[in-house]
């Protein structure tokens, strides 16, 4: 079975994953160290009807799980990839548990909202990595095929 198409599926949710943090580092993230208090309560405010976990939340779980799928599937080809993709999870774990929330919680401080722009910029950097990892097996898969059907003609 091919399983190239999970994989574009999963590097395209990666990319929707990293330009979302990357907005939110550009827009959101540097208002938040001058004033901590008053742009989170602002920002609080503002989210009243939907927020960020709506729209992260199913993308990142989504594309770890697949990406898990397709390790299970296949190690090898998979094996980086999945390795750097668990490494994600963690960090943004990590992130969400021990900086966001007490950002949010009460209002954070300067430090809370610096340890988030430095850490949202590794966490960009492992889900391109992460990206590029599972665009390279896509295409290796998709030369693969291609050469599977010049094969058959």
């Amino acid at each position: 079975m091919e399983h190239k198409w999970w994989t574009l599926a999963a590097v395209l949710g990666l990319a929707c994953w990293f330009f979302g943090n990357l907005y939110e580092a550009v827009v959101f993230s540097p208002n938040w160290v001058v004033d901590t208090p008053a742009q989170m309560a602002r920002l609080d405010a503002f989210f009243v009807t939907t927020g960020p976990t709506l729209y992260f939340v199913p993308v990142t779980v989504l594309t770890c799980l697949v990406i898990l799928i397709l390790w299970l599937i296949d190690r090898t080809a998979y094996r980086r990839a999945a390795v750097a993709a668990l490494a994600l999870t963690v960090l943004n774990a990590v992130i969400v548990a021990a900086v966001v929330t007490p950002l949010f919680g009460d209002g954070g401080d300067r430090t809370l909202a610096w340890t988030w722009n430095v850490l949202n910029v590794v966490r960009m950097a492992l889900t391109a990595t992460t990206a590029v990892l599972l665009f390279n097996t896509f295409r290796r898969l998709d030369q693969a095929a291609v050469q599977r059907q010049l094969g058959r003609m």
